[in-house]
């Protein structure tokens, strides 16, 4: 048996450029970091001015981004994993550099095995991976994959039958690209056999339509199940498992905002529809146990990797989902690091990194989440 460590982890826009349609763009403006949100304009369209604003701006910014980074690779170092799945990453070139500034420095290693493929992102961020040397990969980029490959199978046809905003999507999608980033196939040999780990970043849960940005979830999973299914013969049998961001939750906890006499605040869980139409955008991935979300062994109240403040809600955003084969073969319990975490995060009693800030610097907004398997 190998002892193999993978983590999944989205590092929040690992960036070395600004953007800066977010000081015109109502939209990119929630992109902008916070110290920034501040500045509004360069002034009456002068653009002689333009110059000093960009230099002022791009000053803090980099000084915001730099005690951030230092926070994301303590993370990154507390993991302590041989293959990393990343999500949120502006290229190979900042990926680089941020190895090389600040993880090579915290843990001494800078992870030989590096890959990044340009996804589908409006803004730019990307999937990655990286590993340490002993543990080299293969990748695939599935990017390019349109709707249609979905409704040209029994299988593709029959989960967007179960699914019928899928289906619409879908098809609306049928000559166009279906994953918002990318899926990411990383193909590892461990021990005398291989794993595939698939690396996915689905679309937010943000903007206007939430039925739309719902129904592209589901199909972003449909469509990673289909390559799953074409790919292994028996997919409970094979080695695989889905890592990443996959923006949608199975159950929400709900914290009340009146501090309780202890000090602390009531949290309520609401579960979401567990199948069809209202059902998570994770939920074809899991339908009729095809696979396994391995945070699922912690208790209830401690699977969540993300807080929203503005929701006031704690969710499970981040997945480390196991083909039933490899979930028999988890070491120990999963574990969550929320070391990086802000402190504005109730009922958090962890330690925190020295300088995490109460919204920021912090590691990302997401936790890292690291399962350990006998192979």
């Amino acid at each position: 048996m190998t002892k193999f460590r993978l983590c999944t982890f989205n590092i929040e826009n690992l960036f070395t450029r600004f953007n800066f349609s977010g000081f015109s763009d109502p939209d990119a403006a929630r992109y902008l970091s916070p110290i920034v949100q501040f500045y509004g304009d360069y002034g009456d369209d002068d653009l002689s001015k333009f110059a000093a604003f960009k230099r002022m701006v791009e000053t803090a910014a980099i000084a915001q981004d730099d005690d951030k980074r230092q926070q994301t690779a303590l993370a990154i170092a507390e993991a302590d994993a041989h293959l990393y799945c990343l999500q949120e990453v502006d290229g190979f070139d900042p990926l680089t550099r941020f190895l090389e500034a600040y993880v090579k420095k915290t843990m001494g290693e800078s992870f030989h095995n590096r890959v990044l493929h340009e996804g589908n992102d409006p803004r730019g961020i990307d999937v990655a991976a990286i590993s340490v040397r002993r543990f080299p990969f293969y990748s695939r980029s599935h990017a390019w994959l349109t709707g249609s490959v979905i409704d040209n199978t029994e299988t593709g046809r029959a989960l967007l039958d179960a699914y019928p905003l899928a289906r619409g999507r879908a098809r609306s999608l049928r000559s166009a690209r279906v994953f918002r980033r990318d899926c990411l196939e990383l193909v590892v040999p461990v021990g005398d056999g291989t794993l595939t780990l698939y690396n996915c970043h689905f679309k937010s849960m943000g903007g206007r339509d939430a039925e739309k940005s719902l129904a592209t979830r589901q199909t972003e999973a449909i469509l990673v199940r289909e390559l799953i299914t074409r790919k292994f013969p028996d997919p409970a049998a094979g080695l695989w498992a889905i890592c990443g961001d996959l923006n949608d939750a199975l159950s929400y906890r709900f914290v009340s905002s009146v501090r309780q006499a202890d000090g602390s605040f009531a949290e309520s869980l609401r579960d979401r529809p567990p199948s069809g139409e209202d059902a998570s955008g994770v939920a074809p991935l899991l339908e009729d146990g095809f696979g396994i979300n391995l945070v699922a062994a912690l208790p209830e109240a401690a699977r969540w990797t993300h807080y929203y403040a503005g929701g006031r809600s704690k969710t499970q955003l981040d997945y480390v989902i196991a083909s039933p084969a490899l979930a028999a073969r988890v070491r120990s319990t999963p574990e969550i690091i929320r070391t990086g975490m802000p402190q504005r995060v109730p009922n958090l009693d962890t330690p925190r990194y020295p300088r995490i800030g109460w919204d920021r610097p912090k590691a990302s907004d997401h936790c890292p989440v690291v399962v350990e398997f006998d192979i």
